[in-house]
């Protein structure tokens, strides 16, 4: 566990170092009001089976959780600047031009999208879990989060994990208030404008042919299949696939079918 300064704000993050002379390098990235511990099952199964011939990053993104606060206020800069956080920390860790493969969840898939358009000369592919170019996150959401955020916030983790049991929620709503306020509802703010100014990078992807892979749930009450499907005709070459998963967050965390898609997107 270590901080690096980036533009004078300490990011948090964790990294597994390959012995193997040659490496490749994965990078993990949260969703809107997460952090690191939200990927954590996710690194911890790529170094268990693949340590050995990847690096793999997992990071708090700026004002989450253990990482500095950014001051971004501008919905038109948020994804971007999450984004040139991804590529210039992975500048100063795997070295600078060195490609990388991204693996984004919900509003990270949104950053994989934009790093990828950024700087498609370093990102080598990207895979999607349960996250798409449009989160239809409506004004109205965004105004209860401002003036009501413990209430609204419980609604959206019920549909997010599907759940009414209250230990299950308790404990989501202790992860999320791990980071900000603010930031929080900030995220859901960049997601909402990427969600309408995408299409200059979706088409920068497809003329340098970078590789997607797209992961799904039907029964995804956040992250709706029919966007997911919409996004992969959009993304010449895209790769699609829904897998067993019980809500939104349900593929992060010792899901079988989640790690064998992993496996098959690191190895082809």
């Amino acid at each position: 566990m270590s901080y690096i300064e980036l533009n004078d704000i300490g990011i948090f993050y964790i990294l597994h170092k390959s012995t193997a002379e040659k490496t490749g390098s994965v990078i993990l990235i949260h969703g809107a009001g997460g952090n690191h511990l939200s990927m954590l099952s996710v690194f911890n199964h790529i170094k268990k089976k693949y340590g050995r011939i990847f690096d793999i990053l997992v990071l708090d993104l700026p004002s989450h959780f253990r990482s500095a606060a950014h001051g971004r206020e501008n919905p038109a800069d948020g994804i971007t600047y999450y984004a040139e956080t991804i590529n210039a920390l992975s500048s100063k860790l795997f070295g600078e031009g060195k490609n990388y493969i991204l693996i984004g969840h919900s509003m990270g898939a949104q950053v994989c999208i934009k790093c990828a358009s950024l700087f498609p000369g370093n990102v080598e592919k990207a895979m999607l879990i349960a996250g798409c170019h449009n989160t239809y996150i409506s004004d109205s959401f965004i105004k209860s989060l401002e003036s009501s955020f413990d209430r609204t916030i419980i609604l959206f983790l019920k549909d997010a994990l599907a759940s009414k049991d209250k230990s299950i929620l308790n404990n989501a709503l202790i992860d999320i208030k791990r980071t900000p306020r603010q930031t929080v509802i900030n995220d859901f703010k960049y997601s909402q404008y990427y969600s309408g100014h995408c299409e200059d990078d979706l088409n920068i992807i497809n003329r340098r042919k970078i590789p997607f892979n797209l992961i799904y749930s039907k029964k995804d009450l956040i992250m709706q299949d029919k966007c997911m499907k919409e996004l992969h005709k959009k993304l010449a070459g895209s790769v699609i696939r829904e897998i067993p998963a019980k809500n939104h967050i349900d593929f992060l965390y010792e899901n079988y079918p989640m790690e064998k898609e992993i496996d098959k997107f690191l190895l082809t």
